[in-house]
């Protein structure tokens, strides 16, 4: 019971009552089925001794900047999931990413980076970690010996994509994971495409596994945000760069995103499921030149996928439209239930064009060197009846 509680509130005016007159519920013998949202910026103490137990000794909550119980639920489900010891929740994947290895490299450092990454990440490898005084080298992380020619005597970090966007390919994590261990430099994954339910890269060597949670630990485009996780040593760090930098989760965010992460293993089923479907479907079409999905036989990286991911290689594939961009307009305008949507892991399908929308920051001739053509489209398998949106993609390429 909180001070204002033990006073007669009868006496109080009604315009203090309005602040002061709401009790604290406790929940009594009964406890809530579903957790409840902490939806507060900042906890209350009744002396300096309480304060100095929660901001020294961690046994409280001070500010949501720097903790929160409702982000804390989230972090701690995350951890379990990726099987590392703690894990840090941001308001954004980029916010997980850029605060994370802001938080780990320093000036002079040297970085292999993966030569095909979400556009976001790129930029901010090829242009900010450069203005804080970090090189990064490019390369190809599908191939272990790029990577080791990549590397430098000053290398502190590798960073790679377990399912690499938008392309589709897959590196050998227990590998890089042994040559980051040889060069005394950290390997971080983005695990966003794979989830935790495929696949946990800590297991094959990562130090860093990294989440846009936005997306299917979410998934119901209602929440942004981003997971960091690690070892304890290495969390602390990124704990305290988040709160410096104050890339938090909202605690209404984090809420949400635990709701959303209850059904992740159902979801991870079907997304893979219907995408395997899909793309078989689309590799027999004569308007789709090629098919990037880990789960097809055609794929160069297929019994790694499998050997990583088991069964399910998620729901994300991407195809090449013969005609190119003006075709690819053709099909998002002709299709009827796959939405363009400049994101990713819904609970329906969507279609998006990489070259205008998630790769949009890199030039023409860095889109080209990589692959990315204007005839790429990047496909979320959503949850649906597969069977009609076969029908949807198969009627809508007939008129391009």
């Amino acid at each position: 019971m909180s001070k204002a509680d033990k006073k007669d509130k009868k006496r109080l005016s009604p315009r203090t009552l309005t602040v002061h007159g709401a009790s604290q519920v406790e929940e009594g013998i009964a406890k809530s089925k579903v957790p409840p949202l902490f939806a507060t910026t900042v906890f209350k103490f009744e002396s300096f001794e309480e304060l100095d137990r929660a901001w020294d000794h961690h046994e409280g909550y001070v500010y949501s900047r720097m903790d929160n119980p409702s982000v804390r639920q989230l972090e701690e489900l995350v951890a379990l999931l990726e099987g590392c010891d703690d894990a840090v929740a941001f308001a954004s994947g980029m916010g997980a990413i850029t605060t994370s290895l802001l938080s780990l490299l320093k000036p002079g450092d040297h970085v292999v980076a993966e030569n095909v990454l979400y556009g976001g990440t790129f930029t901010f490898f090829k242009e900010e970690l450069l203005r804080n005084g970090v090189e990064v080298s490019f390369a190809d992380t599908t191939d272990l010996e790029a990577v080791r020619q990549a590397c430098r005597f000053n290398t502190s970090l590798i960073y790679t994509e377990t399912i690499t966007n938008p392309l589709m390919e897959v590196a050998p994590l227990s590998e890089l994971g042994a040559l980051a261990q040889e060069k005394g430099a950290i390997l971080a994954v983005d695990n966003t495409f794979a989830s935790p339910l495929l696949c946990h890269p800590g297991e094959h060597g990562a130090d860093l596994v990294l989440h846009s949670s936005t997306k299917y630990i979410n998934g119901h485009s209602d929440v942004t945000g981003g997971i960091a996780a690690g070892s304890r040593e290495i969390m602390e760090l990124v704990r305290r760069g988040k709160t410096l930098r104050g890339a938090c989760m909202s605690p209404f965010d984090a809420w949400l995103t635990l709701r959303g992460a209850r059904t992740l293993a159902l979801r991870m089923r079907q997304h893979s499921k219907n995408a395997l479907a899909l793309a078989e479907a689309l590799e027999k079409n004569e308007k789709i030149l090629k098919v990037h999905y880990p789960g097809l036989l055609s794929h160069p990286q297929h019994d790694l996928a499998r050997a990583q991911f088991g069964k399910d290689c998620g729901g994300m594939l991407s195809v090449e439209i013969r005609g190119g961009l003006p075709e690819v307009n053709r099909l998002i305008k002709e299709l009827q239930l796959v939405q363009f949507v400049p994101s990713l892991a819904c609970l329906s399908t969507t279609i998006s064009p990489p070259a205008r929308t998630s790769h949009r920051s890199l030039s023409p001739e860095e889109r080209q060197a990589r692959g990315i053509t204007d005839g790429l489209v990047r496909i979320s398998a959503g949850i649906e009846d597969v069977k009609d949106i076969i029908q949807d993609f198969e009627e809508a390429l007939r008129t391009i």
